[in-house]
């Protein structure tokens, strides 16, 4: 049973998000739990005489409405799909409740608020702070489009969760799974040892190897997504510096990538990684 917490905000953006991870993973031998998190405005001592119960009670009726509103759409007809509102901010909120169940994935839609930002607040701090992996959907994606999943290879490969989870969404999509290096030197081998890990985890997928040159990993990405026609790109949450690239590049080099396709970022949990704010 794969189980995947729905993040929301009872906007359009999280609905659509919520119907895309339907769409994508499907309802066989998958549980959804759809999380809202409020916090008080102002949670100093004098705002706790009955503001905290009617702000629970007005959560707890938008999530009434929310779940109704999920259930009513054909996506999660005959879904297994449970609610959940929690107090509290939205990463600590996720992370604690998706650790005591099990989660497997959190999906979130995202918005872009102009200028140079290309992911929201929200989906950009879980993107970062995650225990498990994200998959984050814009606004204009569509499942209908995944015949290929750009895989971004760092030559370091991946743990066996976020590996289960790659294999589980091309698997439902038969899609075909490119595994994309960018090249920093072009003399550059691939390591026998991981092209074999990537084999034996993707046996029963197709695969094949892709690489290009360039000194942008962004923009090589972008552009190896775009020439392949790939409808989903994952990433491995390795490297704090790469996703602030991705997350926050200039005006000028904006990417129809991030802002279009959607980004699914398979958490990696070595040292390194845990010791990331």
């Amino acid at each position: 049973m794969v189980h995947v917490l729905l993040s929301t905000d009872y906007s359009d953006q999280s609905f659509q998000a919520a119907l895309y991870a339907a769409r994508l993973l499907g309802l066989e031998g998958v549980k959804y739990t759809t999380v809202h998190a409020y916090l008080d405005a102002d949670p100093s001592p004098a705002s706790w005489s009955g503001l905290s119960e009617s702000m629970f009670e007005a959560a707890r009726e938008g999530m009434a409405d929310w779940e109704r509103r999920l259930r009513g759409s054909a996506e999660f007809t005959g879904a297994e799909l449970h609610a959940e509102v929690q107090y509290g901010p939205l990463v600590g909120v996720l992370n604690g409740f998706g650790a005591e169940q099990g989660a497997d994935l959190l999906v979130m839609g995202t918005q872009g608020h102009g200028g140079s930002v290309i992911l929201g607040s929200n989906a950009a701090a879980m993107v970062k702070r995650s225990k498990f992996p994200v998959l984050v959907v814009p606004a204009k994606a569509d499942s209908r489009s995944m015949g290929k999943i750009l895989l971004a290879d760092d030559q370091q490969g991946m743990d066996v969760a976020g590996g289960r989870m790659l294999v589980h969404i091309a698997s439902r999509m038969k899609a075909e799974v490119l595994l994309a290096h960018v090249l920093r030197d072009g003399a550059e081998v691939p390591d026998p040892d991981l092209v074999g890990m990537y084999d034996e985890l993707l046996k029963d997928i197709p695969h094949r190897y892709i690489s290009t040159e360039g000194e942008d990993v962004a923009a090589a990405l972008d552009l190896m997504a775009g020439q392949e026609g790939a409808g989903l790109i994952a990433v491995v949450h390795r490297h704090a510096g790469f996703l602030e690239g991705l997350f926050h590049a200039s005006t000028a080099k904006r990417l129809a990538l991030y802002t279009n396709t959607p980004l699914l970022v398979l958490q990696d949990f070595d040292d390194e990684a845990e010791e990331q704010p």
